[in-house]
């Protein structure tokens, strides 16, 4: 399988904060895979290293065969890399539909997602088309910021913490729109502190402390893994 991330060595900083300490990993064309760990291990940053969002950072990250180190964010938006971003960043004086509609498409081989085919994946979102932005609830808001990164066109998406503080209808939904992309060949990177919501999704995880990966698996291996998960995670 081709590789569609791949870092290698990675190390970032915040001003003189240095947060990575080399960072390995890839991700294969169409896999799901969950960054786990405690708050502050760095999965976060390794996302917004991927999408050049942090004050320094050396090492190699490529993305589908072309480097992203050193790259300003809308380069390597252009690489086909969508990143949807703990706060969301919904615009309030916007309708839900004008949210959708307001990204650009990057130049990369995926095709934007059309508008029937979102509201197909969100049915909520169709509901709420004409509704300003931030009135929508939490969930309507997740769904939106995943759905406006879909509209760009990207095939590798990063998601962070997307089932944090939801209801539990709203997690199933989000499960099903991850299941649903992955069969449409979009390769995903999570980050998520909910080890149930992320269990059943993930291809692969990558277990972080530090700023480093202390522990790789695949899925089939996680039921053995569940001991040392619990001590890494307290899970």
């Amino acid at each position: 399988m081709a590789h569609v991330l791949e870092i290698k060595n990675l190390h970032a900083w915040y001003d003189e904060s240095h947060v990575l300490h080399g960072v390995n990993l890839e991700v294969h064309e169409g896999e799901v895979v969950t960054l786990l760990g405690r708050n502050g291990a760095g999965r976060t940053t390794t996302l917004r290293a991927i999408m050049g969002l942090v004050g320094r950072a050396t090492g190699s990250i490529r993305v589908n065969g072309n480097e992203a180190v050193g790259q300003p964010s809308h380069r390597i938006a252009h690489m086909g890399v969508g990143y949807c971003p703990e706060e969301r960043g919904i615009f309030a004086s916007l309708s839900a539909e004008e949210n959708l509609l307001l990204p650009p498409k990057v130049k990369v081989r995926g095709e934007p997602m059309e508008l029937d085919e979102i509201y197909q994946l969100f049915p909520n979102l169709k509901e709420r088309a004409g509704s300003q932005g931030t009135r929508l609830s939490g969930g309507e808001q997740q769904m939106l910021a995943i759905a406006r990164i879909l509209r760009t066109g990207a095939r590798l998406l990063l998601l962070d913490e997307i089932s944090e503080g939801l209801a539990p209808v709203i997690v199933q939904t989000l499960s099903g729109m991850i299941k649903t992309l992955k069969k449409k060949g979009y390769t995903i990177v999570m980050v998520e502190q909910n080890f149930r919501f992320a269990a059943p999704l993930a291809d692969r995880f990558y277990v972080m402390e530090h700023g480093q990966v202390v522990e790789h698996f695949a899925a089939a291996e996680l039921t053995a893994k569940q001991a040392l998960l619990k001590e890494l995670l307290g899970i």
